[in-house]
């Protein structure tokens, strides 16, 4: 889904599904932990595998997947948000790319639990405050210091060899985001609604605490993606390398009257071919569900989004995890 944010992103989330709720408690972690057990019982060990096709192995794994804004928490232990720290049973868009990450860069169930701490949450510090919860600010940024990401946008060049990159800016206020909060973001198991209040106005008391950041992204326009008919430039597709994570720019997107800031990213995923077809696997929005989407004809329609324009491009690594 283009517009896919009736949900502003899981990044950035805004409310609370009632359904979200059930599954959060119908569906504990130690049901994960048995799925990623005989998933990596399935798996061809990590050094006979290169990171690419492991990649595409465990995200192939979760297509049909149901579709859940917010999926993960930080347990039930939490202060604000008592959704489960990990899940394999439904995804968002973010939570699907960072699963998917963490069980690729990890060969047991100890070293995922750890290394998705590590990707979810800057220096790996387990606290709502300091998750990644922005894609160009938080979690890029820090997932590219720790060597688990590199962006290679920037190398993509014409023909002639010349830059086809253009430059994303937004004003990321944090202060304002937690401002809108409302006591559906606090997410508790259980505990009477007053509880939730008290500790919306302790979370959005740490909020104000935040800095408000001017972040820069480069991406790929979709009018060098594209020629004037609408036909795809295979020279840029074909130099985007499978088990990229591909993220959906709209430059300065302004919905400060949504959830109190601008956004640079709206939504992410992998690409891998299948069959010689260049997939966008995602968590979608519009499809409730894990699904695999032709990149070009995703893209193609973003082209009449007023507010979409172009891809920025990440590939993951073997880092520190």
């Amino acid at each position: 889904m283009l517009v896919r944010f009736t949900s502003i992103l899981p990044l950035v989330m805004t409310g609370i599904l009632s359904s979200a709720a059930v599954l959060a408690k119908a569906l504990p972690e130690k049901a994960a932990d048995r799925d990623i057990a005989q998933l990596y019982h399935s798996l061809p060990p990590l050094p006979r595998t290169s990171l690419p096709e492991r990649l595409n192995l465990i995200s192939a794994s979760f297509l049909g997947k149901p579709y859940l804004l917010g999926a993960l928490g930080e347990g039930e232990h939490a202060r604000f948000d008592q959704f489960p720290r990990y899940r394999t049973d439904a995804f968002d868009c973010d939570t699907y790319v960072t699963t998917v990450m963490a069980l690729a860069l990890s060969d047991s169930l100890t070293r995922f639990k750890r290394c998705l701490r590590n990707i979810r949450y800057h220096e790996g510090k387990r606290r709502f405050i300091l998750r990644n919860h922005f894609t160009d600010l938080d979690w890029n940024i820090n997932n590219e210091n720790a060597g688990r990401l590199r962006d290679i946008t920037r190398t993509l060049t014409t023909p002639e060899g010349k830059p086809a990159f253009k430059i994303a800016e937004a004003l990321i206020d944090k202060p304002g985001w937690y401002a809108h909060f409302t006591h559906e973001n606090i997410r508790l198991l259980s505990g009477p609604d007053e509880l939730k209040q008290h500790r919306l106005v302790e979370l959005q008391r740490q909020g104000k605490t935040l800095p408000r950041q001017t972040v820069t992204l480069p991406y790929i326009p979709l009018s060098v993606l594209f020629d004037e008919k609408g036909r795809p430039n295979l020279h840029f597709f074909n130099a985007i390398p499978d088990g990229a994570v591909i993220e959906i720019v709209r430059p300065d997107w302004d919905i400060k009257d949504r959830i109190g800031t601008r956004l640079n990213i709206s939504h992410l995923g992998f690409v891998f071919r299948v069959k010689g077809i260049q997939m966008f696997r995602q968590a979608s929005s519009e499809h409730q569900k894990v699904v695999d989407v032709p990149l070009t004809d995703y893209l193609k329609k973003a082209i009449k989004s007023p507010t979409i324009r172009g891809i920025n491009i990440q590939v993951v690594l073997k880092g520190d995890c």
